[in-house]
């Protein structure tokens, strides 16, 4: 581990832009100023370049174990440094679900060597064969949170009834950690899913996972977090219907995120992409997109996490109801969101809060997600001028084994450059 010195970088502080240097020693953030001079230490010129802290990804699936064909721990690790990722929080529905101390254990075991970056790992809500729930055994973990999955999604983790919910706010509540939710209604999935039988067209997708679907899932998670006083985060919110319902529930326990596909893609992208598109919850409006944005923008969402997810491309192109569902995200999260502040649509303070401030706050990441003395050195720096179009095989996905991205052929200003964690250029 060397000592770093950043010199002439545009610093993304708490307190905002700063034209400084900054000085790393032993994997932390040890000084930070104009004109600093340190002798024996390796020097990186920034001139012209932004410094900011390392991205935190709370959505991810790296598909180890069971799915290591798609990716795996050392393949979507290489895929978050590209992209500026230097933490990510890895989602349990894996093949085994890791539903237990003990497969938390093997999980965090298998996967420790092959990882790039800094990780935690998620428990999934499952119901046991007696018909109880597994929360006591995640109330005894270390896992980072709690997910469940409200409605069916990859994998077979669903907790659904009302009953079982209840009890699992209530002991999650009780011990003061986290919740996760994938909020889909899956009864509504199930009826929808009948009335569109024997269609075929990825178009349905959004149909059968309608605005509705999500709405009343989200907002019976949002009453059921403010009743027992719930530490909830609601995942991948992808409609102004519900961030308008989340507005009036927001507070320090219960937040938000959205991904990325949902606030630069539309429901077109089905039509011109099909299954490479299918995602859940699906694409929607371009007033959805608008409202997200404009979400981040006055402070209302809390975070922007990209729920990678990637398949092969031979399962994408089979038939739409035998194709799975996600996409993957980690090497284009960040440049998506610099482009949007290229564009005026949002801040590179902006982006700092809901891609590192917030999630290290909301997961209690101590150290992580902003650059101030005494904090782990892990930051990107970014050229905000630097063009590269999105391809399949390259520039956004070249690292994730699945190989090709939904936002291939787009034309992004703004990448990350290098990417440092607890003070090594990786």
């Amino acid at each position: 581990m060397k000592d770093l010195l950043l010199k002439n970088g545009t610093l993304l502080t708490p307190k905002g832009k700063r034209l400084a240097d900054l000085l790393v020693r032993e994997g932390k953030i040890v000084e930070m100023g104009e004109g600093l001079s340190e002798e024996g230490v390796e020097i990186v010129d920034c001139e012209g370049k932004f410094v900011l802290p390392g991205v935190i990804d709370v959505h991810v699936h790296l598909r180890e174990p069971g799915g290591e064909a798609k990716e795996d721990f050392l393949s979507g690790t290489a895929a978050a440094l590209a992209g500026g990722v230097t933490y990510v929080l890895d989602m349990p529905n894996n093949s085994p679900a890791t539903i237990s101390r003990e497969l938390l254990k093997e999980k965090r075991e298998l996967v420790t060597s092959k990882a790039k970056v800094d990780f935690d790992l998620y428990m999934g809500a499952a119901i046991n064969e007696d018909g109880s729930t597994n929360v006591d055994e995640f109330l005894e973990s270390d896992a980072i949170a709690y997910k469940i999955y409200v409605g069916s999604s990859t994998g077979n983790l669903l907790v659904s009834k009302k009953e079982a919910l209840e009890e699992i706010f209530a002991k999650v509540a009780e011990a003061g950690k986290l919740i996760c939710v994938h909020a889909e209604d899956e009864v509504m999935i199930q009826q929808n899913m009948k009335l569109f039988e024997g269609q075929d067209d990825p178009m349905i997708h959004g149909k059968i996972r309608s605005e509705e679907v999500a709405y009343q899932s989200t907002k019976m998670v949002l009453h059921l977090a403010r009743k027992y006083e719930t530490r909830v985060n609601i995942c991948h919110l992808s409609t102004k219907r519900e961030l308008d319902e989340f507005a009036a529930f927001k507070s320090e326990k219960i937040t938000c995120e959205v991904a990325p596909h949902h606030l630069f893609l539309t429901e077109l992208e089905l039509e011109r992409q099909g299954n490479f598109a299918k995602m859940n919850p699906p694409l929607r409006r371009e007033k959805d997109c608008k409202a997200l944005m404009e979400g981040i923008k006055n402070g209302l969402i809390n975070m922007v996490a990209t729920d990678h997810a990637p398949h092969l491309t031979s399962e994408k192109e089979q038939p739409y109801r035998a194709a799975p569902s996600g996409v993957p995200g980690l090497e284009t999260s960040l440049p998506l969101m610099l482009n949007a502040v290229n564009n005026g649509q949002l801040t590179l303070e902006d982006v700092v809060r809901v891609m590192c401030a917030e999630p290290a706050q909301i997961f209690d990441l101590i150290g992580k997600g902003r650059l101030e003395v005494g904090a782990d050195a892990d930051l990107v720096i970014v050229d905000m001028d630097l063009e590269k179009t999105v391809e399949n095989g390259g520039p956004g996905a070249e690292f994730t084994k699945c190989k090709w991205s939904p936002f291939a052929g787009q034309k992004l200003k703004g990448w990350p450059i290098k990417t440092m964690i607890n003070g090594d250029f990786a």
